[in-house]
């Protein structure tokens, strides 16, 4: 029965995530807006390896981020500590290493697809000009925190992440670098939080 329930979350999670991405190739479809910024089937497969790796590279800040502060005394971060782990806890009671692969991958690509694929870098070129570049990542921000709401200090936090992946989409002009980095970071921050111990291979 644990089993099952487990599959079940781990198919609910992946409808999810992976919904946000195809979500987001739909809207853009009907709007003539491709959110898959710097993914394309004729782009040079070289160039495109190129930025996986800066994403792979970008994770490094994340997770150096991460182990600051988890070690940092302030009550509202414990909380948000405390608040992740219930989640997780409660998502996968005994988690396994495939399984929050599949969950941190299907989040890495559903929501950069929507978060910086379609509402930022699709606000930007509705806004245009520099201005508009750097009012679409704030806004693309906020809504990422307020998506990641479980309390005001977690959405914040989730808020200043979305600004980070936001960056690396203007920074490299290609959403590979902000996919590989969530995707990375949450599979660690995954594995972290609830320990080797914890995790089942």
């Amino acid at each position: 029965m644990p089993d099952f329930a487990a599959h079940r979350t781990l198919g609910l999670a992946l409808l999810v995530e992976g919904g946000l991405g195809l979500a987001a190739l739909g809207v853009g479809w009907l709007i003539g807006f491709w959110p898959a910024v710097g993914i394309r089937s004729d782009a040079p497969t070289g160039e495109q390896l190129r930025m996986i790796g800066l994403g792979g590279l970008a994770t490094l800040p994340l997770l150096v981020a991460l182990l600051v502060l988890d070690r940092v005394p302030i009550p509202s971060l414990e909380r948000v500590k405390e608040l992740a782990e219930s989640v997780i806890r409660q998502m996968f009671p005994q988690p396994r290493l495939w399984q929050l692969a599949a969950v941190a991958l299907a989040a890495g690509f559903g929501e950069e697809l929507l978060f910086r694929g379609l509402v930022q870098a699709g606000s930007a070129e509705l806004i245009g000009g520099s201005l508009g570049t750097w009012i679409a990542l704030a806004i693309a921000s906020l809504v990422f925190g307020a998506f990641h709401y479980l309390n005001l200090t977690y959405a914040l936090l989730a808020a200043a992440a979305g600004a980070y992946f936001g960056w690396l989409l203007i920074a490299t002009d290609s959403l590979w670098p902000a996919i590989v980095a969530h995707a990375l970071y949450d599979f660690v921050a995954l594995c972290y939080l609830l320990r080797p111990s914890q995790v089942v291979e």
